[in-house]
């Protein structure tokens, strides 16, 4: 059980590092981001996102092997099986929303026109990007509240 709450926090660790990633790219900071285009610096933050984003997947991958890895007998309260089953849920969409995210940061990196133009007829490939992503940031969001509920029942 012990080790279940401790993974759980190292998840919510690497949610943190990515918030902050995802704040840079879209809240108010995001004005900084016209500065860095303005300066020539835009591909090198871009690419340190990126950089970042995969190293989250990669610390991602080895906690979701941990949880995979926790056995029936720690899990001896039907409560703790809610909280493994719904953190195995939140780590799958928190990969997810990380790849989407580093995705997106990789085709502005490399400056790709194509992917920001529409076709009258169609959206661009980013609009499409960026509404799969706001919906998986929903379902993060929900699981996320579904978790904090089962943390704070132990």
């Amino acid at each position: 059980m012990t080790n279940l709450i401790n993974l759980g926090c190292g998840v919510s660790d690497i949610h943190r590092r990515y918030a902050e990633i995802h704040k840079a790219l879209f809240g108010v900071s995001s004005y900084r981001m016209i500065l860095y285009a303005l300066q020539g610096k835009i591909r090198s933050v871009y690419s340190d996102y990126e950089h970042r984003l995969d190293d989250l997947q990669g610390e991602l991958a080895e906690l979701e092997r941990q949880i995979h890895d926790v056995s029936d007998s720690d899990l001896p309260m039907r409560s703790t099986a809610d909280l493994y089953e719904c953190l195995t849920k939140y780590t799958g969409t928190l990969r997810q929303v990380i790849a989407e995210l580093k995705s997106i940061c990789s085709f502005f990196k490399n400056k790709d026109k194509a992917y920001q133009d529409s076709s009258d007829a169609d959206q661009s490939r980013l609009n499409r990007d960026k509404v799969a992503y706001d919906y998986s940031i929903r379902e993060l969001e929900r699981l996320g509240t579904k978790l904090n509920k089962l943390f704070s029942g132990f």
